[in-house]
């Protein structure tokens, strides 16, 4: 009698594919699968799934990528015995932790990685440094690519050219400038003039859905599926289309407000929320038509807590604590000195004495704890005289309705006016917070925590306790002195300014 021979353990195999960009002509996907699947007949493997990742980059760690993380967690269940990739950069594009993260899998699965271009197999020995090794040449080459764009978009910046998505109000030329939407343009400014007029936010959205004017990003998506079927483009026209929506199509309050605050209003090319100074000249960059007159854009942004345009404030007296980092300040110039060398904050420092008296300096943050930097070090004194002395020549220079000259024109009427400016602050606060409180009770109703006709009663007597509270600090905010009437008469008194500013020096 002839023995009977054990069955063959057939492999499962799990191909993982990813594409950062979907295009209709790409063929990206169908050859990863197919070299996948010829590689698993190869090493006598099934492929029982195949995971997929579309538009979505290897590269950025926010960036969530539910096919790979799938494909992982296959091996950590159980469920497949072979992970197979086309290439590294198909797996990560994120290093070397990403590409540990693979190796443990392996070592406590038992299962097998391969990829196929790089000729990586962990049935092979030293498979481990041939993966670590090719996962941190694919960051690199990301990187680089990232720093080469980075670049390309300060050039783009410096010449006024628009490089993100449309925004409302505007169409986007072929040249990458904004040119106005006529329909969009003037609802912008029948909100802007009834926010001018007294109106909340909250009661301009719930004018503008009862009137069923299309949200900035139902308008977008509207606009970008028309711009792709002009094209031709069917594949990124379904896309679009089956993409969900963040929020439903409708206004809110902070979708008014960024609107309502966003340079391109004015006319200006936006970065980091301000409008974006060209990197030599430091002139205000110009990207379109304006929307705004730049004295109601002006308005609009003090009304919302930012005195004035493209000017950032902070409590600057020493002995007051930083808006921005929450620490004591003890210099002038803490919080905007930074290295030349390494680019970490400069520090204020008064551990340095001469003949028994202290002598404040700023210093390198990063070499005085220890770190690789030669370190930029400067007297105190001598740094705050040059800032002071810049400060008032260049006051001397502005003209009368200078954005900078009106923020420190609201500086002067602050002083001149503390209990005005402290309560116009306490103001300001407690409307963030009633706004931050009524954000959760709207997230507390929708996670189900007010049920029932009790439940709906309840929320709806704290809501409107909030809402009465948070109308009447902004009644009280507007009626407050304009930010935006103060006196600039101060311009002729430079000589006292200059003792002012010495004053503070010296403390």
């Amino acid at each position: 009698m002839s023995r009977r021979q054990p069955a063959k353990r057939v492999l499962r195999a799990v191909l993982y594919l990813r594409i950062s960009d979907l295009t209709d002509t790409s063929t990206s996907i169908p050859r990863q699968e197919k070299a996948g699947c010829r590689k698993a007949e190869d090493v006598d493997a099934k492929v029982v799934e195949v995971y997929k990742d579309e538009d979505k980059s290897g590269y950025h760690e926010y960036v969530k990528r539910p096919g790979f993380d799938a494909a992982l967690d296959a091996l950590r269940d159980g469920r497949a015995d072979v992970l197979i990739v086309f290439k590294v950069d198909r797996a990560t594009r994120q290093g070397i932790p990403q590409a540990a993260e693979i190796i443990r899998i392996v070592y406590m699965t038992g299962c097998r990685f391969i990829s196929i271009m790089d000729g990586i197999d962990s049935a092979n020995e030293g498979w481990e440094l041939q993966l670590t090794i090719a996962a941190h040449q694919a960051h690199k080459e990301s990187k680089n690519t990232a720093d080469r764009v980075g670049d390309l978009r300060r050039n783009e910046r410096d010449a006024g050219r628009w490089m993100g998505h449309r925004p409302y109000g505007f169409r986007v030329t072929p040249e990458r400038k904004l040119e106005l939407h006529p329909e969009e343009a003037e609802t912008i400014r029948v909100i802007a003039a009834r926010v001018l007029d007294g109106e909340t936010l909250r009661s301009v959205a719930r004018w503008l859905n009862l009137q069923g004017y299309d949200s900035p990003r139902w308008a977008s998506r509207k606009e970008r599926i028309k711009q792709l079927e002009s094209k031709g483009e069917p594949l990124k026209v379904q896309k679009l289309r089956e993409k969900p929506m963040k929020s439903p199509n409708s206004w809110s309050w902070p979708v008014i407000r960024r609107l309502l605050t966003s340079p391109t209003m004015a006319g200006y090319l936006p970065h980091k929320g301000e409008i974006y100074r060209h990197a030599e000249t430091g002139e205000m960059v110009r990207v379109g038509p304006e929307i705004l007159s730049f004295a109601d854009y002006s308005q609009l942004r003090a009304m919302f807590g930012h005195p004035v345009p493209v000017h950032w404030t902070r409590a600057a007296i020493p002995g007051g604590r930083s808006k921005d980092t929450k620490r004591p300040i003890r210099g002038l110039l803490a919080d905007f000195l930074y290295c030349g060398e390494c680019g970490s904050r400069m520090e204020y420092d008064t551990t340095f004495s001469r003949n028994g008296s202290p002598v404040p300096r700023y210093r390198c943050k990063r070499r005085s704890m220890g770190g690789r930097c030669p370190g930029v070090l400067m007297y105190a004194h001598n740094a705050e005289d040059l800032v002071a002395a810049a400060v008032l020549s260049r006051i001397g220079a502005l003209e009368p309705d200078d954005p900078s000259l009106l923020a420190i024109a609201q500086r002067w009427a602050d002083q001149a006016e503390p209990d005005a400016a402290a309560r116009r602050a306490e103001l300001e606060g407690l409307i963030q917070e009633e706004e931050r409180f009524l954000e959760r009770l709207e997230d507390e109703k929708l996670n189900g925590l007010f049920k029932g006709q009790r439940g709906e009663a309840r929320f709806r007597r704290r809501y409107q306790a909030s809402n009465d509270r948070l109308e009447q600090y902004e009644k009280e905010l507007a009626g407050l002195p304009s930010q935006q009437s103060v006196n600039i008469g101060f311009i002729d008194e430079i000589e006292s300014l200059a003792k002012s500013v010495s004053h503070l020096v010296d403390r």
